[in-house]
């Protein structure tokens, strides 16, 4: 395996979440209410009480499920659906944790959104000359916004904040890229 590829690899499996919760988790209730239909039809063959419901009963209700009345039945179907479509989501949305790759020479590094935040809001920060609580920024899959609030009897400069975070983001080589946004606040904090 190439070093390349091996990177790919590396990079992908940090930045993306796995499937495995999910797929355990159907797959233990799947295997408890094929037991339990099991253990049901064993007592049923040996001729004992049922645990909870004999499987005549069982398929005695579902067969009579269609005489149930319409609400009902319409709520259970918008149940089992909704479990369904959010499965479906589940199952092909892409898992992505906060997190990015970054190339260097000889490596690959993972940096966490929130590191590139702090960083963002502290390039901000120092280029705006305003104090580090008044800079909120939030990164997204492809995009960073900067929100920069003033303090009064002070100029904000919003253009050298821009080219400051624009700079900083150039010298990443972060996989995906971002954009970025600079915003001014419409309130205000008082000077001291």
């Amino acid at each position: 395996m190439s070093t390349a590829s091996l990177y790919k690899r590396i990079v992908r499996r940090e930045t993306h979440s796995s499937r495995a919760g999910i797929a355990i988790t159907l797959a233990v209730l799947l295997i408890v209410a094929l037991a339990w239909i099991g253990t049901e039809a064993v007592l049923a063959a040996v001729g004992t009480a049922p645990l909870l419901l004999a499987p005549t009963d069982l398929v005695g209700s579902t067969l009579d499920a269609a005489s149930a009345p319409v609400g009902v039945l319409t709520a259970v179907a918008v149940v089992v659906a909704l479990i369904g479509l959010v499965l479906i989501v589940v199952s092909l949305a892409p898992g992505r944790r906060g997190r990015r790759g970054a190339k260097a020479e000889r490596t690959v590094a993972v940096v966490d959104d929130r590191v590139i935040a702090r960083s963002l809001a502290r390039t901000a920060s120092y280029a705006g000359d305003v104090d580090p609580s008044q800079v909120s920024v939030s990164v997204g899959k492809r995009s960073a916004l900067i929100e920069v609030t003033r303090t009064s009897g002070r100029q904000t400069d919003v253009r050298s904040i821009d080219e400051a975070v624009r700079d900083e983001l150039d010298a990443y080589d972060f996989s995906p890229a971002l954009r970025h946004k600079v915003k001014l606040s419409e309130k205000g904090t008082v000077g001291s």
